[in-house]
């Protein structure tokens, strides 16, 4: 297999990648340790980003901009959670020198292949029917689809065969329940086997120079790195700012009032936030939306799981500095969200 995407940046440290081709992904938002991947980024002999959107952070490295079109300017099929499949049409092109995902990796992928052996599929259609042969036998099995029999019937559930295609199933309306039959897994009994890993207690922990568990997650107004919900002004409007939950004890103890700016502190960096006092928390503990650019990523700790290389986002210790200067702490707070 290749490298996992947090391995990526540890071998564009080390100078064994030299070029990089990010497509709607927009690692100066989501990974963890900022000024490592800055870092990282820096040393790249060429960067590419392909996005929808101009203002993704990372386009800061990039020396080629590629302008793709939104989910609503191109053709293919989405899956939710629920494993349904469902047909996407375009309702627009996409503006200006904007093109379709596929059709920017055809080009590129035409300019490698100039004596013509490999013939790329040209439409959306021809990728899924692609997909659904390779799928033949696995768990999510949709060699039974197509565009057209996906459209028919209004979004398939996956697993949907090309076996119960050819025997006239109709795709079943419920879904198929998975892992609830016998036989499912590879073992006599066909039950699957939990395999325990040790424990590696290798992670940040607080101390007295940094005595706050870091906790980093969502709110309910925005999605992932705001790159949509951060343009949205009735989104903005509940949150329009990075701030932190603080449980009131520590927040008397700090002699910080609610509304103010404070100054979060990591063995990292730092960040500027507002401080909104919650016993949702306790005391040794605050609570950091992820969503904000050159905010929380500046603070959590790069180390990875051994296993499932996901980074440690919820393993990091900080400090709080109350700031005197409350004027230039919103000004500076602003200031780090532009770009």
């Amino acid at each position: 297999r290749g490298m996992f995407q947090t391995d990526i940046y540890q071998a564009m440290e080390a100078g064994q990648i030299k070029g990089l081709w990010l497509i709607a992904t927009n690692p100066l938002t989501s990974l963890p340790n900022t000024a490592r991947i800055r870092r990282a980024m820096e040393q790249l002999e060429f960067c590419a980003v392909q996005d929808c959107y101009v203002d993704s952070e990372s386009n800061q490295y990039a020396h080629l901009y590629l302008p793709a079109g939104t989910w609503a300017e191109k053709d293919g099929v989405m899956t939710n959670t629920e494993r349904r499949v469902n047909r996407v049409k375009p309702v627009t092109v996409p503006p200006g020198q904007a093109r379709p995902d596929l059709w920017i990796i055809n080009r590129v992928a035409e300019r490698f292949n100039r004596d013509g052996k490999v013939a790329f599929p040209e439409t959306a259609g021809e990728v899924f029917r692609e997909m659904a042969e390779l799928s033949r036998g696995r768990l999510a099995d949709i060699s039974g689809m197509d565009h057209e029999w996906i459209e028919q019937h209004r979004g398939i559930q996956w697993p949907y065969t090309a076996a119960q295609r050819e025997r006239g199933e109709a795709p079943p309306r419920g879904g198929k329940r998975l892992y609830s039959e016998a036989g499912t897994f590879c073992h006599e009994d066909g039950k699957a086997r939990l395999i325990p890993l040790p424990f590696i207690d290798n992670n940040e922990v607080p101390d007295p120079d940094y005595p706050f568990w870091l906790n980093t997650g969502r709110l309910v107004e925005h999605w992932h790195g705001r790159t949509k919900t951060g343009k949205i002004g009735n989104n903005n409007k509940f949150s329009p700012i990075p701030f932190i939950e603080i449980n009131p004890d520590a927040a008397a103890e700090l002699g910080v009032q609610r509304g103010e700016y404070v100054r979060l502190v990591s063995r990292r960096g730092d960040a500027i936030v507002m401080a909104m006092p919650t016993h949702r928390v306790p005391h040794n503990m605050v609570f950091l939306p992820f969503h904000f650019y050159d905010c929380a990523n500046r603070l959590t700790l790069g180390l990875l799981d051994p296993h499932s290389r996901q980074p440690a986002y919820k393993q990091s210790a900080v400090y709080i500095e109350r700031i005197e200067d409350q004027l230039g702490a919103a000004r500076l707070s602003k200031e780090m969200r532009k770009f």
